[in-house]
């Protein structure tokens, strides 16, 4: 009797497995995806390795679930964070795009496309584009990041042609409507920042807010130099010399007074600057973080920042990177005043290796990929964000005391959100596998701590026809084979050290 019990448990189980695998190859023909999913198979033995398996498969199917085909407003196809927010909100997109790019770049052209097609006529990129709402304001400007990135991977000049202009004129109206007479940036609502209640503009509750207006701020700043240099690097490959050296000019112009009036040399920290009074606004921030992600940070305040980033006190805690440092007094578990947020913590890790600080990106990638896989095991969930100290969300809490966002959206992070949490599966892709494009050709560079000692990988890669296999040695030396149509070669790289595929 138990025999025949357990063998119909077994069948029903590899019943189940087939209907799932064939839902989602006719979800993905119906949605014009054009390969399968990405694959990663831990191989070691830990007791993180099943938990990286699960993570990293339901990242792809929940992102997959999110993308729509072309309806209403929208040419192409489309993606929403997740089900809850029913809109393609301007940065959401920007990342959601980089979750898709070594899936299918086709895709991750399509989500970009959804919002850079729904531009105003007065060249302002929406906030969000939704049947249900609307909105007068913008997001945080890293779209143009998101394409250049794409572009990196693909090659794709048709698509860059297509996205320049609307970029270029969205620059433009940034500097008339979002810039000072000093030449720094605001935002003119806290919702423009993407990052709503942090301390930096609002109470927890959202009920008292800053004038922001009246603040230059520094991830608006920083996102603004990014986006001025990387606009000179598409006018050059577009043949636009002249537009290169102004959008050049403007970034080194930016920089300047990014480092010049946003800096404070007594805490080591980049921080608003409020525009009346002419005073640093010194509340400790990821945003602190994000002109190393630019790129506009000098090499000596890369390194003082470096060292925050790294302090376990301040953002190098068991779940790493928190939106304000753990040891700040305006720090709690209540939206962007404290919690782990993906994307601005996989722009913190950008940031240091921007500036050399490899070991460092690879500690802080390892236990920010860890820290997301083991909650989805523990908990069943992909949420918004996350506890910097400890796993589940039971502390956490969504802009405590409004009583719309309770009866809205709960208290807590919201699930099957792959908005930028997706991102996850990238970083572990790109920053500690290390695979890579950069002028459309492939790149392998691992990059792993040294606590990832014995961990072993196998990464398939569908779209690239490639098959990676990796183990993990001593001082994050690493070894293994490369499986491709040009053969299967056998390497062994150092930590730097970086093999052309």
């Amino acid at each position: 009797m138990r025999k025949t019990l357990s063998t119909t448990i077994l069948v029903l189980a590899g019943a189940l497995v087939v209907f799932q695998f064939a839902r989602a190859q006719a979800i993905k023909a119906e949605k014009g995806v054009r390969f399968a999913s990405p694959e990663m198979t831990r191989l070691d033995q830990s007791l993180s390795a099943q938990e990286w398996n699960r993570g990293f498969q339901v990242v792809y199917r929940t992102l997959l679930n999110n993308l729509h085909p072309p309806a209403g407003a929208f040419k192409t196809r489309y993606a929403y964070p997740s089900p809850v927010f029913r809109g393609v909100y301007l940065w959401d997109s920007s990342f959601i795009a980089q979750v898709w790019k070594p899936w299918d770049d086709k895709t991750a052209e399509d989500v970009l496309r959804a919002v850079l097609d729904n531009a105003a006529p007065n060249g302002r990129l929406k906030h969000f584009v939704s049947p249900y709402d609307k909105s007068e304001y913008t997001q945080p400007p890293v779209i143009a990041w998101s394409a250049w990135e794409i572009y990196q991977w693909n090659r794709d000049r048709e698509f860059l042609a297509y996205a320049y202009p609307i970029l270029k004129k969205y620059q433009l109206w940034l500097s008339v409507h979002r810039r000072s007479q000093g030449g720094l940036y605001y935002w003119a609502h806290s919702y423009e920042s993407g990052i709503d209640n942090s301390p930096r503009f609002t109470s927890a509750d959202e009920k008292i807010r800053k004038d922001t207006t009246s603040l230059a701020a520094i991830d608006l700043n920083s996102y603004a130099y990014n986006q001025n240099l990387l606009l000179a690097r598409m006018a050059e490959v577009l043949g636009k010399p002249e537009e290169a050296r102004v959008f050049q000019k403007n970034a080194e112009d930016l920089a300047g007074l990014i480092n010049e009036k946003m800096w404070d040399p007594a805490t080591g920290y980049y921080y608003d600057l409020d525009l009346k009074t002419d005073q640093l606004v010194k509340i400790r921030t990821i945003a602190s973080f994000l002109p190393l992600f630019a790129g506009a940070a000098d090499e000596q305040r890369a390194k003082i920042a470096r060292d925050h980033l790294m302090n376990p006190k301040e953002f190098n805690t068991f779940f790493p990177l928190p939106s304000v440092a753990r040891d700040d007094p305006e720090f709690e578990k209540d939206c962007w005043r404290g919690p782990v947020w993906i994307n601005t913590a996989e722009m913190a890790i950008i940031g240091l290796k921007n500036y050399g600080f490899e070991k460092d990106a690879a500690e802080l990638a390892w236990k920010l990929v860890d820290g997301v896989y083991r909650n989805y095991a523990l908990t069943g969930k992909l949420v918004e964000f996350y506890d910097p100290d400890q796993d589940g969300f039971k502390d956490l809490h969504r802009k405590r005391g409004n009583i719309y966002k309770l009866l809205t959206l709960g208290d807590k992070p919201q699930p099957n959100f792959v908005g930028w949490t997706g991102l996850v599966n990238t970083i572990l892709i790109e920053e500690l596998i290390g695979f890579h494009k950069e002028n459309g050709k492939k790149y392998l560079a691992p990059n792993f701590p040294d606590s990832a000692k014995g961990a072993g990988f196998q990464l398939v890669l569908p779209q690239e026809n490639l098959s990676l296999e990796i183990e993990v040695l001593e001082q994050g030396n690493t070894k293994g084979k490369v499986i491709s149509e040009k053969g299967s070669p056998n390497f062994s790289l150092r930590p730097g050290e970086k093999l052309e595929l």
